[in-house]
């Protein structure tokens, strides 16, 4: 059993943060996780799975917490201008990822490492807030100058 989820790929956290409950939820967290086939999961010790899936569940929560962190809250303006058509959900964070990086097949992208994406995000969404917060001081000095 791994001690973290750093280990997982992008795509394996997002078939994890895309399950719902149900009886599916464990044998895909076995699988995914632990590379476990349905029969070994449905052999394995009934009362460990459910702490082990409970524990993953928990685990990925925590990591798309992660994620919401790196989203900046828009601005009057921006919303007016229509920044919530632009949520684009996974496929969205892939496409990023993939045009960011150069990678022409979005199913690459699934094998990248979670905490790699994360990090570019992170970096990104605070490149952008820089560069946000430039453009005022560079507005409000332009404003006091005439």
């Amino acid at each position: 059993m791994p001690e973290t989820l750093d280990g997982l790929t992008i795509g394996q956290l997002l078939t994890l943060s895309e399950m719902r409950d149900g009886a599916e939820l464990f044998y895909v967290v076995c699988e995914v996780v632990l590379g476990m086939t349905k029969a070994e999961t449905a052999e394995s010790d009934a009362v460990e799975v459910v702490r082990f899936v409970g524990w993953v569940v928990g685990q990925v929560k925590k990591i798309n917490g992660l994620f919401e962190k790196t989203t900046t809250k828009p601005d009057d303006k921006e919303i007016k201008a229509g920044i919530r058509e632009l949520k684009f959900g996974m496929f969205g964070l892939l496409d990023w990822y993939a045009q960011r990086m150069g990678i022409a097949d979005h199913h690459e992208v699934e094998d990248v490492s979670w905490l790699i994406v994360y990090k570019c995000l992170d970096m990104d969404t605070k490149r952008q807030q820089y560069n946000k917060r430039l453009q005022e001081v560079i507005a409000n000095d332009y404003r006091r100058k005439r």
